[in-house]
């Protein structure tokens, strides 16, 4: 269950790790790629594997390093995988989205590629709410 964060948030950012590769589907590997390239830790909150577990990852309190320019107030969900994803991580993502959205009512949800010049999360995440 998501529990509101004392900091103030008024989005959601939804990405995507960019890889297929089963052996990637963790947290771990992402903090790694994200600590490689500088940054103090995993730069997402919350991970969803392909089973449709959601994993812990930066503390929610803490600022995301996730979408340059668009951090602070946001919250960022990363989905594991590029151009393959499972009905699981769909599933998770709707009804984690709208535990936030209960408790942070002016929340809204973007996606990376709103704010950058790539295409993640890759798939069409305004389908996937709304279904």
């Amino acid at each position: 269950m998501f529990a509101k964060p004392k900091r103030v948030v008024g989005k959601v950012f939804i990405h995507c790790s960019a890889s297929d590769n089963p052996a990637h589907d963790n947290v771990e590997t992402i903090r790694q790629w994200h600590k490689a390239r500088g940054f103090t830790d995993i730069g997402y909150h919350f991970y969803i594997n392909k089973t449709g577990s959601i994993l812990n990852g930066r503390y929610i309190e803490k600022i995301p390093a996730a979408q340059e320019g668009h951090n602070k107030g946001s919250i960022a969900i990363c989905l594991g995988g590029l151009n393959h994803f499972s009905q699981e991580q769909f599933f998770a993502l709707k009804k984690f989205c709208g535990e936030i959205k209960a408790v942070l009512p002016e929340v809204t949800f973007h996606g990376h590629c709103e704010v950058s010049s790539k295409t993640c999360p890759n798939f069409d995440y305004k389908k996937v709410l709304a279904s």
